[in-house]
């Protein structure tokens, strides 16, 4: 029987791999028979990730997105062992909560170097026929925010915002190279991130931004699921599209 989500043999990029929704979709893979590359900042934590998965073909990548240069080398390293890629999910990301007047340059370009420049600058390596295979899927995690912002968010927003659009222009060309490139808008997570956005947030705020989400918050391994969705042979017929992964982010009106 076809089994759209049997990943068997399938290699798949992991970026932002140490936590999170990253971690999720690494660990979700390798239940599926897929040999992942996984990418963070901290060695260690890669090393850990790594032992919770299925399987034994499993790489890590030690790589600070916040730091530019060595992608292309990067990427030379994964195939290195003569298998090109199928898949590439890019989780890693910054959320900074900053009101206007302390928003500068550098602190925004900050934000640009992770959840965009990055992003974009793996997109258009992996395109080269030497890393792909075709039929290859890309899945860049943006946020419900960007439909949805609040207050401080300014920074963020504008760098997922650019994301979604990116991918827009980006599916057009890819489309002629067998790749197809797609955003999820996920919402309120258990994260580690929105454990930072909540931090100083009073209990009557935090119960608002819980009951705006008519599912709930949501786990790690609720998103990893649409990304592994998009990431398969199922969703073949989409591409430069904005997935909302939001739990009904809609109930604003009580």
């Amino acid at each position: 029987m076809w089994n759209p989500f049997d990943f068997t043999g399938k290699k798949v990029v992991v970026a932002g791999a140490t936590s999170g929704m990253g971690r999720a979709t690494a660990i979700k893979l390798s239940e599926q028979g897929a040999n992942v590359c996984l990418i963070g900042r901290n060695i260690e934590k890669l090393e850990c990730v790594c032992q919770e998965l299925c399987g034994k073909n499993h790489k890590i990548y030690e790589k600070d997105f916040s730091q530019p240069g060595g992608l292309q080398k990067l990427f030379d390293d994964i195939v290195s062992d003569g298998q090109k890629i199928d898949g590439l999910v890019y989780c890693a990301g910054i959320a900074k909560i900053l009101p206007i007047t302390f928003l500068t340059k550098d602190k925004m370009e900050e934000s640009m170097m992770v959840n965009l420049y990055s992003f974009v600058e793996m997109v258009g390596i992996l395109s080269k026929k030497k890393y792909h295979n075709s039929g290859s899927s890309v899945v860049g995690i943006s946020s419900i925010s960007t439909q949805y912002p609040l207050k401080c968010q300014g920074a963020y927003v504008a760098t997922k915002s650019a994301m979604n659009g990116m991918v827009t222009s980006m599916a057009i060309e890819l489309a002629e190279k067998g790749i197809r490139i797609n955003t999820v808008m996920p919402s309120a997570t258990k994260t580690k991130m929105l454990e930072d956005a909540v931090e100083n947030k009073t209990e009557e705020e935090r119960e608002w931004a819980n009951s705006i989400q008519v599912l709930g918050v949501m786990e790690p391994k609720d998103v990893a699921d649409i990304i592994m969705f998009l990431l398969s042979s199922a969703s073949r017929m989409i591409t430069g599209r904005s997935i909302y992964a939001d739990a009904g982010y809609i109930n604003f009106l009580h």
